[in-house]
Protein backbone atom coordinates (compact mmCIF):
# COMPACT_ATOMS: atom_id res chain seq x y z
CA UNK A 1 0.00 0.00 0.00
CA UNK A 2 1.41 3.65 -0.67
CA UNK A 3 1.73 4.94 2.76
CA UNK A 4 1.92 8.82 0.89
CA UNK A 5 -2.19 8.11 -0.06
CA UNK A 6 -3.22 7.22 3.36
CA UNK A 7 -0.99 9.74 4.81
CA UNK A 8 -3.69 12.81 7.43
CA UNK A 9 -3.07 15.01 9.93
CA UNK A 10 -5.24 15.57 13.03
CA UNK A 11 -7.28 18.13 11.28
CA UNK A 12 -7.93 15.79 8.80
CA UNK A 13 -9.00 13.03 11.18
CA UNK A 14 -11.03 15.64 13.23
CA UNK A 15 -13.04 16.31 9.84
CA UNK A 16 -13.37 12.68 9.28
CA UNK A 17 -14.99 11.55 12.42
CA UNK A 18 -17.28 14.73 12.21
CA UNK A 19 -18.46 13.88 8.85
CA UNK A 20 -19.09 9.77 9.55
CA UNK A 21 -21.61 11.26 13.13
CA UNK A 22 -23.15 13.99 11.62
CA UNK A 23 -24.29 12.81 7.59
CA UNK A 24 -26.36 10.13 8.44
CA UNK A 25 -27.06 10.22 12.71
CA UNK A 26 -28.80 13.71 12.66
CA UNK A 27 -31.64 12.63 9.78
CA UNK A 28 -33.75 11.02 12.73
CA UNK A 29 -32.31 11.95 15.36
CA UNK A 30 -34.66 14.66 16.29
CA UNK A 31 -37.66 12.39 16.10
CA UNK A 32 -36.62 9.64 17.77
CA UNK A 33 -35.71 11.56 20.50
CA UNK A 34 -39.23 13.09 20.84
CA UNK A 35 -40.33 9.52 20.62
CA UNK A 36 -38.58 8.42 23.24
CA UNK A 37 -38.26 11.39 25.59
CA UNK A 38 -40.01 14.24 24.53
CA UNK A 39 -38.60 17.47 24.81
CA UNK A 40 -35.43 16.90 26.52
CA UNK A 41 -33.64 15.17 23.69
CA UNK A 42 -31.01 18.35 23.72
CA UNK A 43 -30.01 16.70 27.57
CA UNK A 44 -29.80 13.12 26.45
CA UNK A 45 -27.35 14.27 23.53
CA UNK A 46 -24.87 16.26 26.02
CA UNK A 47 -25.06 13.56 28.58
CA UNK A 48 -23.63 10.71 25.65
CA UNK A 49 -21.80 13.19 23.82
CA UNK A 50 -19.23 14.10 27.29
CA UNK A 51 -19.64 10.24 27.64
CA UNK A 52 -18.25 9.09 23.95
CA UNK A 53 -16.05 12.24 24.36
CA UNK A 54 -14.17 9.76 27.07
CA UNK A 55 -14.40 7.17 25.40
CA UNK A 56 -12.69 8.88 22.57
CA UNK A 57 -9.83 10.01 24.80
CA UNK A 58 -9.09 6.32 26.05
CA UNK A 59 -9.20 4.70 22.63
CA UNK A 60 -6.39 7.81 21.41
CA UNK A 61 -4.47 6.47 24.82
CA UNK A 62 -4.71 2.56 23.62
CA UNK A 63 -3.33 3.43 20.82
CA UNK A 64 -0.06 5.98 21.91
CA UNK A 65 0.48 2.84 24.00
CA UNK A 66 1.45 1.24 20.90
CA UNK A 67 3.92 2.62 18.63
CA UNK A 68 2.71 3.46 14.88
CA UNK A 69 0.01 0.32 15.67
CA UNK A 70 -3.84 -0.07 14.65
CA UNK A 71 -6.05 -2.13 16.57
CA UNK A 72 -5.28 -5.24 14.06
CA UNK A 73 -1.79 -5.56 15.43
CA UNK A 74 -2.58 -4.81 18.75
CA UNK A 75 -5.18 -6.88 18.90
CA UNK A 76 -2.10 -9.76 17.87
CA UNK A 77 -0.10 -8.71 20.70
CA UNK A 78 -2.98 -8.64 23.33
CA UNK A 79 -4.83 -11.93 22.48
CA UNK A 80 -2.47 -13.64 20.19
CA UNK A 81 -2.52 -15.11 16.74
CA UNK A 82 -5.68 -16.95 16.02
CA UNK A 83 -7.95 -14.82 18.47
CA UNK A 84 -6.59 -11.45 17.70
CA UNK A 85 -7.50 -12.88 14.20
CA UNK A 86 -10.80 -13.85 14.61
CA UNK A 87 -11.21 -10.32 16.53
CA UNK A 88 -9.92 -8.48 13.60
CA UNK A 89 -12.19 -10.25 11.40
CA UNK A 90 -15.32 -9.45 13.57
CA UNK A 91 -14.02 -5.19 12.96
CA UNK A 92 -13.38 -5.64 9.47
CA UNK A 93 -17.00 -6.96 9.36
CA UNK A 94 -18.94 -4.70 11.45
CA UNK A 95 -17.70 -1.76 9.42
CA UNK A 96 -18.52 -3.21 6.16
CA UNK A 97 -21.98 -3.68 7.84
CA UNK A 98 -21.90 -0.13 8.87
CA UNK A 99 -21.04 1.31 4.89
CA UNK A 100 -24.33 -1.16 3.70
CA UNK A 101 -26.09 0.48 6.76
CA UNK A 102 -25.48 3.97 5.70
CA UNK A 103 -25.60 3.13 2.18
CA UNK A 104 -29.12 2.04 3.18
CA UNK A 105 -30.50 4.66 4.92
CA UNK A 106 -28.71 7.54 2.21
CA UNK A 107 -31.04 5.68 -0.28
CA UNK A 108 -34.13 5.37 2.19
CA UNK A 109 -33.95 9.35 2.27
CA UNK A 110 -32.93 10.37 -1.35
CA UNK A 111 -36.66 7.79 -2.55
CA UNK A 112 -38.60 9.64 0.32
CA UNK A 113 -37.54 13.21 -0.85
CA UNK A 114 -36.39 13.20 -4.40
CA UNK A 115 -36.62 10.14 -6.36
CA UNK A 116 -39.13 7.97 -5.56
CA UNK A 117 -39.61 6.25 -9.34
CA UNK A 118 -35.92 5.31 -9.36
CA UNK A 119 -34.59 2.10 -8.49
CA UNK A 120 -32.52 1.32 -5.16
CA UNK A 121 -29.90 -0.55 -7.56
CA UNK A 122 -29.18 2.56 -9.78
CA UNK A 123 -29.14 4.71 -6.82
CA UNK A 124 -26.38 2.79 -4.94
CA UNK A 125 -24.54 2.33 -8.26
CA UNK A 126 -24.54 6.46 -8.76
CA UNK A 127 -23.56 6.61 -4.66
CA UNK A 128 -20.82 4.60 -4.60
CA UNK A 129 -19.15 5.82 -7.87
CA UNK A 130 -17.83 8.38 -6.33
CA UNK A 131 -16.80 7.19 -3.00
CA UNK A 132 -15.25 4.18 -5.56
CA UNK A 133 -13.05 7.19 -6.72
CA UNK A 134 -11.72 8.38 -3.70
CA UNK A 135 -11.12 4.99 -1.86
CA UNK A 136 -9.19 4.48 -4.63
CA UNK A 137 -6.64 7.41 -4.08
CA UNK A 138 -6.42 6.57 -0.40
CA UNK A 139 -7.09 7.77 2.70
CA UNK A 140 -5.89 11.31 2.17
CA UNK A 141 -8.54 12.26 -0.34
CA UNK A 142 -11.43 10.62 1.33
CA UNK A 143 -10.39 13.32 4.54
CA UNK A 144 -9.95 16.33 2.37
CA UNK A 145 -13.15 15.94 0.89
CA UNK A 146 -14.73 14.96 4.36
CA UNK A 147 -13.64 18.99 5.27
CA UNK A 148 -17.03 19.67 3.18
CA UNK A 149 -18.86 18.68 6.13
CA UNK A 150 -18.16 22.21 7.72
CA UNK A 151 -19.72 23.34 4.69
CA UNK A 152 -22.69 21.56 5.28
CA UNK A 153 -22.71 22.14 9.44
CA UNK A 154 -22.35 26.26 8.29
CA UNK A 155 -25.51 25.80 6.18
CA UNK A 156 -27.38 24.05 9.13
CA UNK A 157 -27.08 26.49 11.25
CA UNK A 158 -27.67 29.41 8.68
CA UNK A 159 -31.16 27.65 8.83
CA UNK A 160 -31.81 27.85 12.10
CA UNK A 161 -31.00 31.34 12.46
CA UNK A 162 -33.36 32.44 9.62
CA UNK A 163 -36.28 30.03 11.38
CA UNK A 164 -35.39 31.41 15.02
CA UNK A 165 -38.20 34.15 15.00
CA UNK A 166 -40.76 31.02 14.85
CA UNK A 167 -39.39 29.06 17.38
CA UNK A 168 -41.29 28.46 20.35
CA UNK A 169 -39.35 27.99 23.75
CA UNK A 170 -42.33 26.77 25.62
CA UNK A 171 -41.94 23.66 23.98
CA UNK A 172 -39.06 23.31 26.01
CA UNK A 173 -40.36 23.04 29.02
CA UNK A 174 -40.48 22.04 32.18
CA UNK A 175 -36.56 20.92 31.26
CA UNK A 176 -35.73 17.68 32.81
CA UNK A 177 -39.26 16.45 32.69
CA UNK A 178 -38.55 12.88 31.26
CA UNK A 179 -35.56 12.06 33.96
CA UNK A 180 -33.15 9.78 34.39
CA UNK A 181 -35.44 7.37 32.90
CA UNK A 182 -35.65 9.55 29.58
CA UNK A 183 -31.96 9.53 29.63
CA UNK A 184 -31.31 5.86 29.93
CA UNK A 185 -34.09 5.25 26.89
CA UNK A 186 -32.49 7.67 24.79
CA UNK A 187 -29.56 4.87 24.63
CA UNK A 188 -29.48 4.04 21.17
CA UNK A 189 -30.32 6.64 19.31
CA UNK A 190 -28.04 8.76 20.47
CA UNK A 191 -25.23 6.41 20.66
CA UNK A 192 -25.95 5.43 16.32
CA UNK A 193 -25.95 8.76 15.99
CA UNK A 194 -21.98 9.50 17.80
CA UNK A 195 -20.83 6.18 15.61
CA UNK A 196 -18.13 6.90 13.65
CA UNK A 197 -15.11 7.70 16.15
CA UNK A 198 -13.84 4.54 16.13
CA UNK A 199 -12.51 4.69 12.98
CA UNK A 200 -9.64 6.14 14.85
CA UNK A 201 -8.75 2.59 15.89
CA UNK A 202 -7.79 1.87 12.75
CA UNK A 203 -6.38 4.58 10.90
CA UNK A 204 -4.35 6.01 13.55
CA UNK A 205 -0.94 4.56 12.31
CA UNK A 206 -1.09 7.24 8.92
CA UNK A 207 -1.56 10.10 10.92
CA UNK A 208 1.69 12.43 10.82
CA UNK A 209 1.07 14.70 13.91
CA UNK A 210 -0.09 11.96 16.24
CA UNK A 211 0.78 14.49 19.16
CA UNK A 212 -2.08 16.48 18.27
CA UNK A 213 -4.11 13.80 17.59
CA UNK A 214 -5.89 14.10 21.47
CA UNK A 215 -6.73 17.37 21.03
CA UNK A 216 -8.33 17.16 17.48
CA UNK A 217 -10.69 13.76 18.39
CA UNK A 218 -12.03 15.47 21.47
CA UNK A 219 -12.43 18.12 19.37
CA UNK A 220 -14.35 16.00 16.86
CA UNK A 221 -17.08 14.78 19.30
CA UNK A 222 -17.11 18.40 20.57
CA UNK A 223 -18.20 19.77 17.21
CA UNK A 224 -20.62 17.22 16.98
CA UNK A 225 -22.27 17.28 20.65
CA UNK A 226 -22.54 20.94 20.47
CA UNK A 227 -24.10 21.15 16.78
CA UNK A 228 -26.44 18.08 17.50
CA UNK A 229 -27.94 19.97 20.77
CA UNK A 230 -28.65 22.80 19.04
CA UNK A 231 -30.09 21.80 15.83
CA UNK A 232 -32.18 19.12 18.58
CA UNK A 233 -33.20 22.75 20.40
CA UNK A 234 -34.46 24.55 17.03
CA UNK A 235 -36.30 21.33 15.58
CA UNK A 236 -37.93 20.49 18.72
CA UNK A 237 -39.06 23.87 19.89
CA UNK A 238 -40.16 24.80 15.84
CA UNK A 239 -42.05 21.73 15.66
CA UNK A 240 -43.24 20.66 18.73
CA UNK A 241 -42.27 17.03 20.51
CA UNK A 242 -45.90 15.97 18.94
CA UNK A 243 -45.80 17.06 15.70
CA UNK A 244 -41.98 16.11 15.52
CA UNK A 245 -42.77 12.48 16.44
CA UNK A 246 -44.67 11.96 13.54
CA UNK A 247 -41.57 13.13 11.17
CA UNK A 248 -39.56 11.28 9.25
CA UNK A 249 -36.63 13.61 8.37
CA UNK A 250 -37.57 16.99 10.22
CA UNK A 251 -34.24 18.43 9.59
CA UNK A 252 -35.39 18.17 5.78
CA UNK A 253 -38.93 19.23 6.95
CA UNK A 254 -37.65 22.44 8.79
CA UNK A 255 -35.96 23.85 5.49
CA UNK A 256 -39.02 22.79 3.43
CA UNK A 257 -40.76 25.10 6.35
CA UNK A 258 -39.07 28.44 5.73
CA UNK A 259 -40.21 31.11 2.72
CA UNK A 260 -37.25 32.80 1.61
CA UNK A 261 -37.84 36.13 -0.42
CA UNK A 262 -35.94 35.31 -3.81
CA UNK A 263 -35.52 31.32 -3.21
CA UNK A 264 -38.35 29.49 -3.99
CA UNK A 265 -37.71 26.12 -3.22
CA UNK A 266 -35.56 26.47 0.43
CA UNK A 267 -35.70 22.26 1.07
CA UNK A 268 -33.93 22.01 -3.17
CA UNK A 269 -30.83 24.11 -1.77
CA UNK A 270 -30.71 22.64 1.36
CA UNK A 271 -31.13 18.78 0.09
CA UNK A 272 -28.26 19.67 -2.24
CA UNK A 273 -25.62 21.08 0.17
CA UNK A 274 -26.77 18.12 2.55
CA UNK A 275 -26.57 14.94 0.32
CA UNK A 276 -22.80 14.91 0.02
CA UNK A 277 -22.53 15.59 3.46
CA UNK A 278 -24.91 12.33 4.13
CA UNK A 279 -22.78 10.40 1.34
CA UNK A 280 -19.36 11.39 3.54
CA UNK A 281 -20.49 8.80 6.78
CA UNK A 282 -20.44 6.02 3.68
CA UNK A 283 -17.62 7.05 2.22
CA UNK A 284 -15.93 7.23 5.27
CA UNK A 285 -16.77 3.59 6.32
CA UNK A 286 -16.21 2.33 2.97
CA UNK A 287 -12.71 3.58 2.59
CA UNK A 288 -11.71 2.63 5.98
CA UNK A 289 -13.06 -1.01 5.55
CA UNK A 290 -11.79 -0.92 2.02
CA UNK A 291 -8.11 -0.62 3.46
CA UNK A 292 -8.59 -2.90 5.98
CA UNK A 293 -9.40 -5.39 3.74
CA UNK A 294 -6.39 -5.04 1.95
CA UNK A 295 -4.06 -4.63 5.04
CA UNK A 296 -4.93 -7.77 6.66
CA UNK A 297 -5.07 -9.85 3.55
CA UNK A 298 -2.15 -7.54 1.38
CA UNK A 299 -3.96 -7.75 -1.24
CA UNK A 300 -2.45 -6.28 -4.68
CA UNK A 301 -4.37 -6.23 -7.29
CA UNK A 302 -6.46 -3.25 -6.20
CA UNK A 303 -9.03 -2.66 -9.18
CA UNK A 304 -10.27 -6.40 -9.01
CA UNK A 305 -10.83 -6.21 -5.44
CA UNK A 306 -12.24 -2.91 -5.32
CA UNK A 307 -15.02 -3.98 -7.81
CA UNK A 308 -15.60 -6.73 -5.95
CA UNK A 309 -16.16 -5.39 -2.69
CA UNK A 310 -18.04 -2.32 -4.10
CA UNK A 311 -20.40 -4.96 -5.84
CA UNK A 312 -21.21 -6.98 -2.64
CA UNK A 313 -21.34 -3.88 -0.74
CA UNK A 314 -24.60 -2.88 -2.92
CA UNK A 315 -25.96 -6.12 -2.56
CA UNK A 316 -25.75 -6.43 1.02
CA UNK A 317 -27.69 -3.15 1.13
CA UNK A 318 -30.47 -4.06 -0.39
CA UNK A 319 -31.46 -6.48 2.40
CA UNK A 320 -33.68 -4.03 4.76
CA UNK A 321 -36.86 -3.70 2.17
CA UNK A 322 -38.47 -1.11 4.18
CA UNK A 323 -38.01 1.46 6.73
CA UNK A 324 -38.96 -0.81 10.06
CA UNK A 325 -36.60 -3.22 8.47
CA UNK A 326 -33.95 -0.19 8.37
CA UNK A 327 -34.20 0.40 12.09
CA UNK A 328 -33.92 -3.05 13.31
CA UNK A 329 -30.92 -3.13 11.48
CA UNK A 330 -29.40 -0.15 12.92
CA UNK A 331 -30.31 -1.24 16.56
CA UNK A 332 -27.57 -4.06 15.51
CA UNK A 333 -25.18 -1.53 14.64
CA UNK A 334 -25.90 0.49 17.41
CA UNK A 335 -25.19 -2.89 19.70
CA UNK A 336 -22.68 -3.64 17.79
CA UNK A 337 -20.73 -0.19 18.27
CA UNK A 338 -21.33 -0.32 21.94
CA UNK A 339 -19.44 -3.54 21.95
CA UNK A 340 -16.53 -2.47 20.06
CA UNK A 341 -15.96 0.88 22.14
CA UNK A 342 -16.28 -1.09 25.49
CA UNK A 343 -13.65 -3.75 23.36
CA UNK A 344 -11.58 -0.54 22.94
CA UNK A 345 -11.56 -0.13 26.24
CA UNK A 346 -10.86 -3.13 27.82
CA UNK A 347 -7.86 -3.14 25.70
CA UNK A 348 -6.35 -0.19 26.90
CA UNK A 349 -6.93 -1.26 30.34
CA UNK A 350 -5.67 -5.02 29.11
CA UNK A 351 -2.69 -3.28 27.92
CA UNK A 352 -1.09 -2.66 31.44
CA UNK A 353 -1.83 -6.12 31.94
CA UNK A 354 0.12 -7.99 29.10
CA UNK A 355 2.68 -5.64 27.87
CA UNK A 356 4.49 -7.44 24.76
CA UNK A 357 4.57 -4.51 21.92
CA UNK A 358 3.37 -2.18 24.33
CA UNK A 359 5.97 1.69 23.62
CA UNK A 360 8.44 1.51 26.97
CA UNK A 361 8.36 5.37 26.78
CA UNK A 362 4.79 5.99 27.44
Amino acid sequence: MDKRKNNITSAQLMGLIVSIQVGTGIVSLPSNLATICGHDGWISVLVYGIIITAVVALIIKLMNRYNNKSIYEINKFLYGKYLGGLLNLLIVLYFWYSVCLCLRGYINVIHVDLLRSTPTFVLCVFTLIPTCYLAWYGLKYITRFAQMIYLSIGFCLILCLLVFSDLRLNFLMPIAQSGIEGIKASFSPCIFAFLGYEVISVIYPEITNKQKAMKFAIGANTITTIFYIILVLVITSFFGEEMLKKSINPIIKLSRSYRAPIIERMDVLFISVWLPAMAMSIAGYFSVTYYSIRKLLKLKKKVIYLIVFTLITILLSNVPKSISNIKVYTNIMTRSGTIFSIFLVTCYLFSFIRKKGVNPHV
